[in-house]
């Protein structure tokens, strides 16, 4: 449940956002697309996550930092590579980068310095465009825009140590390649999230696994393995998780979904939850501290990939 000291935006008026002290005010911003999750989630799956991490991280930071202030701003339905499959509604990233970018403007010139997203999208243009508005407004009026989900994301894909341990979770059911979408991991979160949402038995869901690399697909992947090998370990992993992801859609008839759905459990998603609240409070904590939190996003060193229209 939100927190009662959060303020909503649309609420304040001149007067009371005025009084807000300019370096303990954090705004925070819900962005995620409506999105097909499978037949056994709906399309909010993305948003309803969000909310609820949102929701967790502000009660923990209210907890440790009594001095700060919250401020909600309205969401933002709207995400970057939503998968291409009938009913979800995808946003160029160089219009979403824009919006972005321009709430920063605005906030920084009053003064603020803080605004955090919280997100539960994996598209590659939609984390670019998140960045670049955050690279943005660092350069032009130091003001931080974090996503903590961009790194949660980025571990998920990588197998990050640390996250299987906060976790518990195996590979295959931590939201890796292998369980990308609406699979076990994002499925756990909605039954932890809004179980009455979760609109059929999933014990019933087939499970959905990665494809065989060809065509485009595959280049893409030997391009990433190139890139590792000439030390450039990083941009070619991030390759090669572009190459599932390529393979996956590129598919005749794909399923809208990637994982296991008849493996989710409660407890799975309790515990993810409680490392993407760990993980986004370390960030925010940060950036409180006047260091630069932001994450850097999968195909970092490709940023112009984000102007390529869907």
């Amino acid at each position: 449940m939100r927190s009662m000291a959060v303020l909503e935006y649309i609420r304040l008026t001149p007067e009371l956002l005025q009084g807000l002290p300019r370096d303990s005010t954090v705004f925070t911003i819900v962005v995620s697309p409506i999105e097909v999750h499978g037949q056994h989630l709906p399309f909010g799956t993305d948003i309803y996550i969000a909310e609820a991490v949102r929701d967790r991280v502000l009660s923990a930071l209210e907890e440790n930092r009594p001095e700060v202030c919250f401020v909600s701003l309205p969401h933002l339905y709207c995400g970057s590579d939503a998968l291409p499959y009938p009913g979800s509604l995808s946003v160029n990233a160089t219009a979403l980068e824009g919006v972005l970018t321009d709430y920063c403007k605005g906030l920084a010139k009053q003064g603020f310095k803080y605004l955090v997203v919280f997100d539960n999208h994996g598209g590659p243009r939609h984390h670019l465009a998140i960045s670049s508005a955050a690279r943005r407004a660092w350069r032009k009026w130091r003001f931080q825009l974090i996503d903590p989900f961009i790194d949660i994301y980025r571990r998920m894909i990588v197998h990050d140590p640390e996250l299987l341990s906060m976790t518990g979770l195996r590979p295959a059911e931590c939201g890796d390649d292998a369980d990308n979408h609406a699979g076990t991991n994002e499925t756990s979160l909605m039954m932890a999230v809004c179980p009455e949402l979760v609109l059929r038995d999933v014990r019933e869901v087939k499970a959905a696994h990665p494809p065989k690399l060809s065509g485009a697909a595959k280049i893409v992947d030997g391009l990433g393995r190139l890139v590792e090998a000439l030390g450039g370990k990083r941009t070619g992993a991030d390759l090669r998780h572009l190459a599932q992801a390529i393979a996956w859609t590129g598919q005749d008839g794909f399923l809208p979904y990637m994982g296991a759905p008849a493996l989710a459990s409660k407890e799975a998603g309790e515990a993810m939850l409680g490392a993407h609240v760990k993980i986004s409070v370390r960030l925010i904590e940060k950036a409180l501290s006047g260091e630069d939190a932001r994450p850097v996003a999968i195909l970092e060193a490709l940023s112009l990939l984000r102007r390529v229209p869907e």
